[in-house]
């Protein structure tokens, strides 16, 4: 057996080894992806949403109406001069505009929790970043396809179909924004 034959051998052995401890039949010198339930996979979350709406009427209506007369003649010069005239005019000028503005950017992992028979794998993750008593959670589920998977091992979150994707803050930072309670009493009698 000459060393060609023994380094060979070697690498191929590590190889098998190395497939096996990742239970993906891949080279040793392809990128790790994640395939099968219990996998983990990275997203990131790149979220925009702008919505705006703007509305505007405006109506203009006038009419006018008159009535005149000389007085009357002869036997009917009693009748004294009289004249009506009314005008009525009615304008309404509305407008109105809403716009809305979110943005979420977050990496995280998560776990590939089971497979569709098409071959769509379903993935949860959960983040909780705790500073100064200050919790910031990231919840997020859906269904990704394998071929969304890049070979780095990440999902873009645009790709994942039913996302459900959560951002809550839990602490003091959080309840510093809510209102007080008399100020939601207020507002509720008010």
């Amino acid at each position: 057996m000459n060393r060609m034959t023994v380094i060979l051998a070697f690498f191929s052995l590590f190889g098998l080894g190395f497939s096996q401890a990742y239970s993906q039949p891949q080279s040793l010198f392809a990128d790790y992806k994640a395939h099968s339930v219990g996998d983990i996979v990275t997203i990131y979350i790149v979220e925009f949403s702008t919505a705006s709406n703007t509305a505007s009427s405006k109506t203009d209506n006038s009419n006018k109406s008159g009535l005149t007369s000389g007085g009357g003649t002869g036997a009917l010069k009693f009748l004294p001069l009289f004249g009506a005239d009314l005008s009525y005019g009615n304008t309404f000028s509305g407008k109105g505009e809403t716009s809305q503005r979110g943005q979420l950017k977050a990496k995280m992992s998560a776990k590939i929790v089971s497979q569709s028979p098409n071959g769509s794998l379903k993935i949860e993750g959960k983040k909780v970043v705790e500073i100064n008593g200050d919790k910031q959670i990231t919840v997020l589920t859906g269904w990704i396809r394998p071929e969304d998977i890049s070979t780095d091992n990440v999902v873009y979150s645009y790709n994942i179909a039913d996302a459900q994707i959560s951002y809550q803050g839990k602490g003091v930072v959080n309840a510093a924004q809510k209102p007080g309670w008399i100020t939601k009493l207020i507002n509720w009698v008010f």
